[in-house]
C-alpha cells in the first residue's frame, strides 16, 4: 500500500481488529511505514480510564520504531478522567523533548461520536459478525456482557449522555437524536439491554454521540502547538443518503467555530489556527505542493470574512453549512461562490509519491 501511494498507517487500537493487536505487533507493522519516512496515526486503546496507559503505548512504539506519531483526536473521556490531562501533557511533551516526533489532533465538541457497539468489551466481537449477533441473543453471554458493561458504567448518568445519531433501518429513525436513557424509558427495558436489542436488530450498524468531555480541557488541547485541528468526520450532506440522520456536528462545523469562536476568544490568532488546520496537517503526511499560498502551489483557498463567520451546526441540527464563506477554490477552480457551490469537480486523489 505504501508503495501505490498510502500516506502512512492508520491504527484503531480501540476497535476491533485492531484492539486485538499486541505491541510488538504494532512495532513489527510501523517499522515498515518508519522505514518509508511515513506517519502513523493511532486512535489509542483507550481515552477514559485506561488513558495514560494506551497513551504510553503508542508513544513506546513511537519510540522503539523512530516512526513519526499522530495522536487522533486526544481526549479526556468521563468526568472522572479530565483530571489526567497534566499527565497525558506531560507524556507528550517528555517524548517530543527526547526527540520523537509526536503531535495529534482535536475537534472542538464535548462529544465524540463512533458506533453503539463501542461500549461493550471487546471479546463480544472475536470471530466476526456471526458470532458477534449470537452472543447478544444468547443467555448466558448476554447476561456476562451486561454485567461486565454496568461494571465499567456505574455512574446513574451514563445513558443520558449517550444519544442515538444515525442508524441503519429506517422503522428505528425515530430513536434519532434520543438517548438512551429516554429510549429505556419509553421501552420499558433496561439501558444495557436495550443497547444490545437495538445492536441485534440493526446488525451492529447504529451510531451513537458520547458526551463525555471537558470545555476546560478541550481549549488546553486546542491550544498546545503540537495540536492540530480536525474533524474526524466521515462525509454528510444535505440531500441524498448522506443527509439521514443526526450526525456529529463536527462534520459542518468544526473549522468555522473553531475560527468564529475559539479565535475571537483569544485562544490563539487567526494565523495560528489556519495553520493548525492547512499547513501543519499537510507537512506532517508530506504533502509538499499544498497547506500554503505561495508560488508554484496548488491554489486551494477558503475566502472568508472573519467577522460574518458563523457556525450554524448542533446536535439537533447538524447538517447546517458555516455563513460567511464567500468562496472556496480547489486546484484553482471556483467551486463555491457567495456560499453556493458552482457544481465544478476539480478534486483528485492525492497519492504520495517515492
Amino acid at each position: 500500500a505504501l508503495d501505490w501511494g498510502a500516506w502512512g498507517l492508520s491504527l484503531g487500537l480501540a476497535y476491533p481488529p485492531g484492539c486485538y493487536a499486541s505491541s510488538p505487533e504494532l512495532q513489527a507493522l510501523v517499522t515498515v511505514a518508519a522505514s518509508y519516512g511515513r506517519p502513523f496515526t493511532a486512535h489509542i486503546r483507550n481515552e477514559g480510564d485506561g488513558l495514560l496507559e494506551a497513551l504510553r503505548e503508542a508513544l513506546e512504539v513511537a519510540r522503539a520504531t523512530g516512526g513519526s506519531l499522530q495522536i487522533s483526536h486526544l481526549k479526556t473521556a468521563g468526568e472522572k478522567n479530565w483530571g489526567k490531562l497534566n499527565q497525558a501533557f506531560l507524556l507528550i511533551e517528555e517524548a517530543i523533548a527526547d526527540g520523537l516526533e509526536v503531535s495529534c489532533d482535536r475537534y472542538p465538541y464535548l462529544a465524540g461520536q463512533t458506533g453503539l457497539s463501542a461500549v461493550l468489551p471487546d471479546w463480544v466481537f472475536e470471530g466476526g459478525q456471526e458470532h458477534f449477533l449470537a452472543r447478544l441473543t444468547e443467555p448466558y453471554l448476554r447476561n456476562k456482557i451486561i454485567t461486565q458493561v454496568l461494571e465499567k458504567h456505574p455512574e446513574p448518568d451514563c445513558w443520558d449522555k449517550v444519544v442515538i445519531s444515525r442508524v441503519s433501518n429506517s422503522e428505528y429513525r425515530h430513536l434519532e437524536g434520543r438517548s438512551i436513557a429516554k429510549i429505556s424509558q419509553s421501552g420499558g427495558k433496561p439501558p444495557v439491554e436495550q443497547v444490545l436489542d437495538l445492536l441485534f436488530a440493526m446488525d451492529g450498524q447504529v451510531e451513537a454521540l458520547y458526551f463525555s468531555m471537558s470545555e476546560e480541557n478541550l481549549r488546553r488541547i486546542l491550544a498546545k502547538p503540537y495540536t492540530m485541528i480536525g474533524s474526524d468526520s466521515a462525509i454528510v450532506a444535505h440531500y441524498g443518503p448522506l443527509s439521514h440522520g443526526k450526525p456529529h456536528p463536527r462534520a459542518c462545523g468544526t473549522f468555522p467555530k473553531v475560527l468564529s469562536r475559539y479565535v475571537k476568544e483569544g485562544l490563539f490568532t487567526l494565523e495560528e489556527a489556519i495553520q493548525k488546520m492547512t499547513s501543519a496537517p499537510c507537512h506532517k503526511l508530506g504533502i509538499t505542493s499544498r497547506g500554503q499560498i505561495a508560488s508554484g502551489k496548488f491554489a486551494d483557498l477558503v475566502v472568508f470574512n472573519p467577522q460574518e463567520l458563523q457556525d450554524q451546526a448542533d446536535y439537533q441540527n447538524p447538517i447546517q453549512y458555516p455563513g460567511g464563506i464567500r468562496y472556496v477554490f480547489v486546484n484553482g477552480r471556483l467551486v463555491v461562490k457567495d456560499g453556493e457551490h458552482t457544481g465544478t469537480l476539480p478534486g483528485r486523489i492525492l497519492r504520495h509519491t517515492r
